[in-house]
């Protein structure tokens, strides 16, 4: 599994404000806080599978419900509230960060002896604390409750964008379903809102039934129109996204229901997309009539133009960050009960190239995206991969403000969409690029980032056949073979306290 990420700084895990100044997000100075604590843990999953007689299973049992411990922040009580136990534990954290943290360094061999002979007063001090808990909010929660916490971890997954490359994000479903994980949360962009919207449609994923309800006579023709010169919502390009006709048809076979809302859905799901804030130069009719001049056919100079309208547009972006905010459908207010499949047509809005937008006047759709353009002060909508492509920090923060009622979970990323100049996927490392810095800004609060170094052409979003389909899924479990233990081991449950408590 190794090391999620690199240390980025103060910046990822907040921002500047308008005079430069860095600034905490709403969760950064508790991120601040666990940060060490988080990593140390990535080392001791690593230690515990690598050297499995290295720690006593008791030994194993309380370094984890330690680690586990000294994270905690907030906690939902059994009535649904939520209580600060930041200051009862912090005497723990401070203390595990200083004598604990080190004994298992980054890239030097872990001290095994002095992580054995420290284990009772590692005991002695997580007894102190969960006694300190107990007897401080006795009349909130027992030890049933808080034990049920750290016992278990909860799956989250943040799935990336990258056209077809997202192919990748079934072959995760089909291991984790093998390995009986089914998540709690699921975060998506672009692409990774069309898998995430797959996955969370039913607790208990079957890879066989997804693949056959596929539309059976789906080509581009169907999926990608000209763009109609139509634009009220959404960021022009040369094709619009003709997502609603593939949406009817899988999810009618699914579960019965052509549009499901995000309150529905039985997995938790939260979907990235762009907002391009007012401000941003944009003359709307002439780049309307840029992009329908370059849907005109599929010639070579038709391409050319498509292309260069793509590429145009991403750069424009880019050098206007100030102009750009992240949009969380299924998070923002009012968009709880938002129908899923708008959200993902939006987040996969690559600008320039694909379109998006609402061409029914229905008021539980409308509604929201015009309190969301006000409230947000909008222009338009794009791609979730244009400002945050592997949008892990999303999760992180959904968890901590309690979306899933637990604290305790497990992120693990996925990134298909990486500058790795592999074949036929090279062409697409200038984008690649443009969208590498707020990947690796994310790195960090995730516990475990998978980069697939061997995804399909981000073109190939097309895929009729059950044959390819499988060899994609394959292909993605092959490179994920040397993490399934690590991932085994972190989701493991613990056995009940007390039952391991060293002496």
């Amino acid at each position: 599994m190794g090391p999620a990420h690199e240390y980025q700084g103060m910046d990822s895990v907040g921002g500047r404000d308008r005079n430069g100044e860095r600034r905490l997000s709403r969760y950064g100075r508790h991120f601040i806080r666990i940060r060490e604590i988080k990593e140390f843990e990535e080392r001791l999953v690593r230690l515990l599978v690598d050297q499995p007689g290295a720690l006593h299973p008791r030994h194993q049992a309380l370094f984890r419900y330690a680690v586990n411990l000294a994270q905690m922040n907030l906690f939902r009580t059994p009535e649904g509230t939520d209580v600060a136990l930041g200051e009862d534990v912090d005497n723990l954290r401070r203390w595990f960060i200083e004598s604990i943290v080190p004994l298992i360094p980054q890239d030097k061999p872990a001290h095994i002896e002095t992580l054995r002979d420290i284990a009772p007063v590692l005991s002695l001090r997580v007894e102190t604390t969960r006694s300190t808990l107990l007897e401080h909010h006795a009349n909130q929660f027992g030890p049933e409750h808080l034990d049920e916490e750290l016992r278990q971890k909860r799956l989250v997954l943040v799935l990336g964008g990258g056209g077809g490359a997202g192919l990748v994000h079934l072959g995760t479903f089909a291991l984790l379903k093998e390995l009986n994980a089914t998540p709690e949360l699921i975060v998506g962009s672009s692409m990774g809102s069309i898998m995430g919207l797959v996955r969370a449609i039913d607790r208990s994923y079957d890879p066989v039934a997804m693949a056959l309800a596929l539309p059976k006579k789906l080509d581009y023709n169907t999926i990608f129109r000209p763009f109609s010169g139509f634009s009220r919502f959404g960021f022009p390009g040369a094709f619009h996204l003709n997502i609603m006709r593939l949406a009817r048809e899988m999810f009618q076979q699914l579960i019965g229901q052509s549009m499901p809302r995000f309150d529905e859905l039985p997995i938790r799901l939260e979907i990235v997309a762009c907002g391009v804030r007012r401000g941003f130069h944009f003359d709307d009719r002439d780049y309307e009539a840029q992009a329908i001049d370059a849907t005109q056919g599929l010639s070579p100079l038709a391409m050319r133009k498509k292309l260069k309208l793509f590429f145009g547009a991403v750069r424009q972006l880019s050098r206007n960050p100030r102009l750009l905010t992240q949009v969380v459908f299924g998070r923002e207010p009012g968009t709880q009960s938002f129908p899923v499949i708008e959200a993902v047509g939006f987040s996969c809005a690559v600008p320039g190239l694909l379109h998006y937008d609402i061409f029914h006047d229905d008021p539980d759709t409308i509604r929201p995206l015009e309190e969301l353009f006000e409230r947000h002060k909008l222009l338009r909508l794009c791609d979730g991969g244009v400002v945050n492509n592997v949008p892990s920090k999303v999760a992180w923060e959904s968890v901590q403000d309690g979306s899933i009622g637990h604290r305790n979970a497990h992120i693990m990323a996925f990134d298909s969409f990486a500058p790795i100049s592999t074949g036929r996927n090279i062409v697409w490392i200038p984008i690649q690029q443009i969208a590498r810095p707020a990947v690796v800004a994310n790195m960090p609060y995730a516990n475990f980032h998978k980069t697939f170094r061997n995804p399909p052409s981000p073109l190939q979003i097309v895929v009729n056949s059950y044959s390819k389909l499988k060899a994609i899924i394959q292909a993605a479990r092959d490179e994920m073979a040397d993490d399934v233990p690590y991932i085994k081991e972190t989701l493991k449950p613990l056995a009940p306290y007390g039952t391991w408590e060293i002496g």
